[in-house]
């Protein structure tokens, strides 16, 4: 993406950068059936990689579900989101 965008020099070097050291800290795991991964996503990062060819083949019940949920505190309850 950044070789097609408008970026000047420097603000692409520098996006190169952060992109490099996001990679440098990557963790990746894989889920089993049955597992559960909940993320606070004001605090980490993620990604899903594709799940590659024949993903079509796979019947319905055996897919991979994904879910998303958005948690709102109060206004004015003092929690720290």
């Amino acid at each position: 993406m950044l070789d097609r965008s408008e970026l000047s020099g420097a603000h692409a070097e520098a996006a190169r950068g952060l992109a490099e050291e996001l990679v440098r800290g990557q963790v990746s795991f894989m889920l089993q059936p049955g597992d559960y991964l909940v993320v606070n996503q004001r605090r980490f990062l993620h990604g899903r990689e594709s799940l590659h060819s024949g993903q079509e083949s796979i019947p319905d019940a055996d897919r991979r579900l994904l879910l998303q949920l958005f948690l709102r505190a109060a206004a004015g309850d003092g929690s720290a989101a």
